[in-house]
């Protein structure tokens, strides 16, 4: 159960970095995409325990899950790379929004619809 609250914090605190490091310039907005980075560690981590137990119990589902959540994450770091080049477009958002929405969709059904 650590794992889950560990795994949802971690998320929480991911999004608020994320729409301040796109919302804010220069370096403060570079300040926030190392912390959104730091914040990678604990929701891999919690992310590999919470797949320990879920995809032998659901394997497609589960697998899906991890494959989601790895693209957030590379969706984020595109952004990231773009928003430092000034080449950041509204379809890379758009992408990041649907799969975010998909991979937390994917991770309530998963946890049986319980958030804590």
């Amino acid at each position: 159960m650590i794992w889950v609250n560990i795994h949802l914090i971690s998320w929480l605190l991911l999004i608020v970095t994320v729409l301040l490091s796109f919302a804010l310039k220069d370096k403060l907005a570079t300040i926030f995409m190392m912390i959104t980075r730091v914040l990678y560690i604990p929701i891999l981590a919690s992310g590999f325990m919470l797949a320990l137990f879920r995809v032998p119990r659901d394997p497609v589902l589960g697998s899906l899950k991890v494959i989601l959540g790895l693209a957030v994450i590379a969706l984020l770091e595109i952004g990231f790379a773009r928003k430092n080049r000034n080449n950041l477009s509204a379809n890379i958002l758009w992408t990041l929004g649907i799969v975010f929405v998909a991979t937390s969709l994917l991770g309530l059904v998963l946890a049986g619809w319980y958030f804590f």
